[in-house]
């Protein structure tokens, strides 16, 4: 595990999923307590979207590049 973790491209696909994904955890746990921030959940659905795919490929070339160094 450690081997994946020290590799640039998975470091950066982590950032990136987090980058999309907290934004849009966030607004979806205080929309229900402050109406106010539902209209912002689209804004962190389309960070979301734009972030995701991006992530999920850095993070296989990372993976394949940590499996062609044994």
């Amino acid at each position: 595990m450690r081997r994946y973790l020290q590799n640039r491209w998975i470091r950066i696909a982590i950032g990136l999923f987090a980058l999309g994904s907290v934004p849009l955890a966030l607004f979806a746990l205080l929309s229900p307590v402050m109406p106010v921030l539902a209209p912002l959940m689209a804004i962190g659905t389309l960070l979301w979207m734009l972030t995701f795919w991006p992530a999920v490929l850095l993070l296989a070339v990372g993976i394949v590049q940590v499996r062609g160094e044994r």
